[in-house]
């Protein structure tokens, strides 16, 4: 099987890897990362094409993980139902929760469990929506890119297949850090369960916290001034604010989970700062664990650093079957489908004809070489000479089953003719008899 790209596409970062769908573990060839340009689709894509060349990539399939404000993550409790109809039952469930036309988004889901309510099997089914012309426009950019998309699917969705085998039974934490922006996802047994974005400044960019006031109040003395406390660096800042979020939304999942907490936690993306470890370490009593990532293969030139690549190694990693989460639009998966019908088509039909043409070459070469075979041995029986013996034998051969056929045919006839011999019997004596 030839290799393909497992993209990751966020609004400032672009992360790229080619590898050989199907091995285990993942076997990265090729891996690189670029800041995103600003600008149109067409230009954003054009811009791909030249860093994807520049780079030494030739895949040109690409699986796809989207990280952008407007990708929802909902569990919605179903009947037990596939393909349009459950899509439909999804709908109906999402209508109720956004004031966007259901029309205008573009729907899909996986299931993720099993639930009984009322005495009656239910699928949990984590789904994914998002407004259909911003799917359409990450499309666009892919192709002006050159790249065929096989599968869109979110960040969060992406980083859950890469949960460890040996915490099948525990919940995990993955932490994914843009510029600006950070999502934190929980999986369990590989199934997304929760996800939770927000935006995030970046550590030089974070505004200096602001020196207290002073007032002036009134010193009786006795004792010195005390020193006014040392303002927190722009790191510190983001660390604080990403602790924060990271604690609001772990305790948020805690009570829509019902008590579910996490046993370990995950980072990929910009690589963490210390303050941000340490603060982790302090408040969340987590320590940043070696990220699953690591676990892949990688052959190409330079340094790779696994937990920098999380989310398209988890692309890569992960088996997306038919039922499985799928952002593309339905036009362009019908499309496709359509497409694969019509090559089959023509394959069929090559195979017929090529068949057929088989059959008439050899019957025509048989033809051929019997005709050659009769033309030998008439042209060997007018060369040979045969004796006077030989030619009497056979002219008396010839005599005998001439006269043979002649009794078979005497034979046949009856060998009396019944109705005048009837005839004969019944007539009366004729006159000139005379009995004495």
């Amino acid at each position: 099987m030839g290799r393909m790209l497992a993209i990751e596409i966020s609004p400032r970062v672009i992360r790229a890897v080619e590898y050989t769908p199907g091995e285990r573990p993942v076997r990265i060839h090729r891996a690189a990362v670029t800041e995103r340009p600003g600008g149109e689709p067409a230009a954003v894509g054009q811009f791909l094409r030249g860093f994807l060349e520049r780079n030494g990539f030739t895949a040109k399939s690409a699986v796809v993980g989207y990280l952008g404000p407007v990708i929802e993550h909902r569990i919605f409790t179903i009947p037990p139902v596939t393909g349009k109809t459950r899509e439909e039952l999804l709908r109906g469930k999402i209508a109720q929760e956004t004031a966007t036309s259901v029309a205008e988004m573009r729907v899909t889901g996986e299931v993720v469990g099993k639930v009984v309510e009322q005495g009656y099997e239910r699928d949990e089914v984590m789904t994914l929506y998002i407004p259909e012309f911003e799917i359409r426009r990450l499309v666009f950019l892919l192709v002006e890119a050159g790249l065929t998309p096989v599968r869109v699917v979110s960040v969060p969705l992406a980083l859950a297949g890469m949960h460890p085998a040996d915490a099948a039974d525990e919940l995990c934490g993955f932490l994914h850090v843009e510029p600006s922006r950070c999502v934190i996802s929980v999986s369990g047994a590989g199934k997304l369960r929760f996800s939770r974005e927000f935006a995030l400044e970046l550590p030089g960019r974070a505004a200096e916290v602001s020196e207290e006031p002073v007032y002036k109040n009134i010193d009786f003395g006795g004792g010195a001034a005390a020193l006014p406390p040392a303002p927190l660096s722009g790191e510190e800042v983001h660390a604080e604010r990403l602790v924060t979020e990271l604690t609001r939304s772990l305790l948020y999942f805690r009570q829509i989970s019902r008590g579910g907490s996490i046993t370990r936690l995950y980072w990929s993306g910009d690589p963490p700062g210390e303050a941000a470890k340490r603060l982790i370490s302090e408040r969340l009593k987590f320590e940043i664990a070696a990220h699953p990532a690591a676990a892949s293969v990688f052959d190409g030139e330079g340094a790779f650093d696994a937990a920098m690549f999380g989310v398209p190694v988890g692309m890569a990693a992960e088996e997306w079957g038919a039922d499985r989460v799928n952002l593309l639009p339905a036009e362009y998966l019908q499309r496709k489908e359509r497409r694969g019908s019509y090559i089959a088509v023509a394959v069929i039909l090559a195979v017929f004809l090529l068949a057929n043409a088989g059959l008439y070459m050899g019957l025509r070469n048989a033809s051929i070489r019997y005709r050659d075979v009769l033309g030998g041995a008439a042209a060997v029986t007018r060369s040979v000479m045969a004796s006077p013996e030989e030619i009497s034998r056979w002219m008396a051969t010839r005599s005998a089953l001439a006269e043979m056929r002649r009794g078979e045919k005497t034979l046949e006839n009856p060998f009396t003719r019944w109705k005048p011999l009837f005839a004969t019997l019944g007539a009366p004596v004729p006159p000139e008899m005379r009995f004495l």
